[in-house]
C-alpha cells in the first residue's frame, strides 16, 4: 500500500534516493528555470519599450556602445546582450547594455527551485524525489516514538502509532505531549502530514503545505539553518562590493546587470532564510523540547535500577486503587 510505505522500509532505505528521482527533479528544475526565462524576457522587453519608451536590440543587430556612436562595434543577442534605448527623443536618450541571463539567473533559480520541489512532492515514491524526504522523516519520526514509547519497534507498533495519530483529537494530543515527550506542534505536523501522505492527488495539490512542513520543520531547518544565515551575510557581501564599486565607477552605469545579479542573489537568500524561519521551531519550542529531553534521560537513569517506566506508572496504579482509603487519610 503507497500510505504505508514508509512503515515497510527503513529509515537507511528511505535516505537513498534512485537515479529516477535525481533526473526528474534536475529535470523539472531546468524546465522551471527556462519558463522563466521565456516569460521573464518578453515582459521585460515590453516594460523597457512602454515603460521606459525605448527601443531594444536583441536580434543580433550590430550596434555602438554609445547610442551616437559611428563605431558598430557590438553584436546584440536575445539571451545574453542587448542593447536598450531609453528615453528616445529626449534630453534624457541613451544606451544601455542589458544580460538577462545575469540579471535573472538567481530569481529563476528560486523559481525553478520551487517548482521542483512542488511537483516532486507530489509524484509517486519512486520517482518522486521530495517526496521520499518527507516520507523518511514520517518514517524517522514514527520509529523514534516506536521505540523510545512502545515495548516493540515492529510494523504492527508503527501503525498503531499511525492510528493513534491521525485519530488524535486535542485532548489524546495532550497526553501524548506528556506520554512521549514532544511538543504539541510536532504532532500536529505529524498527524496533517500522514493524512497528507495517505490522502488522493488533489487533497495533496490543495495541502502540499503538509507534507512540505514535515521535511522542512524535522530536516531543512535543523540542518540547514545555520548556513542559510551564512550565505545571507555573505550575499550581503557581495552586494555591498558591487554596489561600491558601482559608486566608484569601477562598474559603467550603463551596464547595471552585475548590480542586478547582486540584488537577485540577496533578494533569492533573504527568500530562503525566510522560509527557514517561517518553518523552524520557535525558541520556547526548542527549550520545551530539550527540557523534556533531560526529563527522558532521568528517567532512563531511574529505569535501570527500578525498570521501566511504563512497568513503574502500572505499579503505582495498582497500589492507589486497592489503598485509596490509606491514600486519603495520610
Amino acid at each position: 500500500m503507497a500510505g504505508n510505505s514508509y512503515s515497510q522500509k527503513s529509515y537507511f532505505e528511505l535516505s537513498k534516493h534512485n537515479f529516477a528521482q535525481i533526473f526528474i527533479f534536475a529535470l523539472l528544475l531546468v524546465l522551471g528555470i527556462t519558463i522563466v526565462f521565456a516569460i521573464s524576457l518578453p515582459l521585460f522587453q515590453k516594460f523597457f519599450e512602454g515603460f521606459l519608451g525605448g527601443r531594444v536590440f536583441n536580434s543580433g543587430e550590430r550596434i555602438g556602445a554609445l547610442i551616437d556612436s559611428a563605431i558598430m562595434d557590438k553584436k546584440t543577442n536575445y539571451l545574453y546582450l542587448w542593447g536598450v534605448d531609453i528615453y528616445i527623443n529626449t534630453p534624457s536618450e541613451a544606451r544601455y547594455w542589458f544580460n538577462p541571463i545575469l540579471s535573472l539567473v538567481s530569481s529563476s533559480l528560486i523559481i525553478g527551485m520551487i517548482t521542483s520541489v512542488t511537483i516532486s512532492s507530489l509524484l509517486p515514491l519512486p520517482i518522486g524525489y521530495m517526496r521520499q524526504k518527507i516520507d523518511r522523516e514520517i518514517a524517522n519520526l514514527i520509529n523514534k516514538i516506536s521505540a523510545n514509547f512502545l515495548e516493540s519497534d515492529d510494523i504492527e507498533s508503527h501503525h498503531e502509532i499511525i492510528n493513534m495519530i491521525k485519530n488524535a483529537d486535542m485532548r489524546l494530543m495532550y497526553e501524548y505531549v506528556d506520554e512521549w515527550g514532544i511538543t504539541i506542534e510536532d504532532i500536529k505536523i505529524l498527524q496533517r502530514a500522514l493524512i497528507w501522505q495517505q490522502s488522493g492527488l488533489f487533497y495533496k495539490i490543495i495541502h502540499i503545505n503538509d507534507g512540505i512542513t514535515m521535511y522542512m520543520r524535522f530536516y531543512f531547518t535543523i540542518k540547514y539553518g545555520n548556513a542559510m544565515l551564512g550565505f545571507v551575510y555573505m550575499g550581503a557581501a557581495v552586494l555591498i562590493i558591487i554596489v561600491g564599486l558601482r559608486g566608484l565607477k569601477f562598474v559603467p552605469p550603463t551596464q547595471p546587470s552585475i548590480v542586478l545579479f547582486a540584488l537577485g542573489l540577496e533578494f533569492t537568500l533573504l527568500i530562503t532564510y525566510a522560509l527557514n524561519l517561517i518553518y523552524g521551531r520557535q525558541e520556547e519550542e526548542t527549550d520545551a523540547v530539550n527540557v523534556r529531553g533531560n526529563m527522558q534521560a532521568d528517567n532512563i537513569f531511574m529505569s535501570s535500577d527500578f525498570g521501566s517506566s511504563r512497568e513503574i506508572e502500572k505499579l503505582l496504579r495498582v497500589f492507589i486503587k486497592s489503598n485509596p482509603k490509606k491514600i486519603d487519610k495520610k
